[in-house]
């Protein structure tokens, strides 16, 4: 590790969230877009479909090329065609064609380049920062996406009610160009495998290795049951809302203004811990309390104990995703790095996919209060069972 990391290390941070915004600007535009315009399960169902099979199939592959090949020009090169195909979406809805089944060739389109770029990028963080910073690196990082999340929506929601995709997809370019840039600055080292067998960048190695380590391998269980039944707070919480308090990009954009301002508060918090104690026991915590708010989310009367419950959802979220982010850097092998991020990947947005399929339909008709408290509860029994068996 070089001895002056925080040059690289906070760069690479900036660069990432900087391109994070522009992505999560556009996601919005479309997936509000969508629901606006269909008001149904089913298209929000197709929508995540689109944004992760692709993703999925992709995954474990983008794990292997970031094992094996520079991940610096893999994320430049990952970036650098997603922003060259919101051009063209740009270009084409600007001339008019403005296709519904557009926006889901373009989601998936899109979502083939993050299968590759995401394995690169978290597996990059341990090369950058040293082991005893990563609990703070990644508090930090939660903080600026919580921050995204918070102003991301808002200019997503002004640019929907006020102009066209057109100008969202404009930003989403501009940013990729500024995190292009600054990743010419970025110096990754080439990973050096322990030896020849563990240098073998398949896939069936990586996964191999991920079963054989027990710490991975129950992380990546409860990982898989969370993702699963977190679809109705993460996929869904569009619907309630709009059918208990009214179809608004109003009240769309205060429910994200309010689970980013719970994520923003505790992620400052966890950014302030040089390192937890235990992590395994932290990430049990932090799923619990999503699952109590997501239960709560269902049954609130009104719009302000509805947003209250978004709020300590969101403030759960980062400890969950800072807890099993370093446990992920301090357990996986430098040459099995990317592949362990690239299943963690993999696993959570197939267990999204499998939620979304599953619930998606389901919610047109069963009521959404029904499924929230369902899931809710599954969820909390899980965290129970992942707490205990770090005794």
């Amino acid at each position: 590790m070089q001895q002056h990391w925080q040059k690289q290390g906070y760069l690479f941070l900036a660069s990432q969230n900087i391109s994070l915004f522009g992505t999560m600007v556009t996601g919005y535009a479309i997936t509000w877009y969508i629901s606006l315009a269909t008001n149904s399960g089913l298209w929000l169902a197709l929508a995540t479909v689109s944004t992760l099979r692709p993703q999925i199939l992709i995954s474990l592959v983008g794990g292997a090329w970031a094992d094996r090949y520079s991940r610096k020009w893999l994320i430049m090169g990952a970036d650098g065609g997603i922003a060259l195909l919101t051009l063209g979406l740009a270009l084409l809805w600007a001339a008019g064609i403005r296709e519904m089944w557009l926006l889901l060739v373009f989601a998936g389109l899109r979502s083939v380049g993050q299968g590759i770029q995401q394995p690169a990028v978290s597996s990059a963080y341990p090369q950058l920062v040293p082991e005893a910073e990563l609990t703070r690196i990644n508090g930090l990082n939660q903080t600026f996406m919580a921050l995204t999340t918070l102003l991301s929506p808002v200019l997503g929601g002004l640019i929907l009610a006020n102009f066209n995709l057109y100008w969202a997809f404009m930003i989403d370019i501009v940013t990729a160009v500024i995190e292009l840039l600054c990743m010419t600055k970025i110096k990754l080292q080439a990973v050096v495998a322990a030896s020849d067998e563990q240098n073998e960048a398949t896939l069936a190695a990586g996964l191999k290795y991920l079963f054989n380590n027990t710490v991975l391998r129950r992380l990546f269980t409860i990982n898989a049951a969370a993702y699963l039944l977190m679809t109705p707070a993460t996929i869904l919480s569009l619907l309630l809302i709009q059918r208990k308090f009214g179809a608004s990009v109003t009240n769309l954009t205060l429910q994200e203004i309010l689970w980013a301002s719970g994520s923003i508060i505790s992620g400052l918090l966890v950014a302030k811990h040089k390192q937890f104690k235990n992590n395994p026991r932290v990430f049990a915590l932090a799923v619990g309390g999503f699952a109590i708010a997501m239960i709560l989310m269902g049954e609130m009367p009104n719009l302000v104990l509805y947003l209250l419950t978004m709020f300590l959802a969101g403030w759960s979220a980062p400890f969950m995703m800072t807890a099993q982010a370093v446990i992920i850097q301090t357990t996986a092998a430098p040459d099995f790095m990317g592949r362990t991020f690239a299943a963690y990947q993999m696993g959570s947005n197939l267990m999204l996919l499998i939620g979304s399929l599953l619930l998606g339909p389901l919610a047109d008709v069963v009521p959404l209060a029904l499924i929230f408290a369902s899931c809710g509860a599954l969820l909390l029994a899980t965290a129970v069972w992942y707490f205990q068996t770090d005794k």
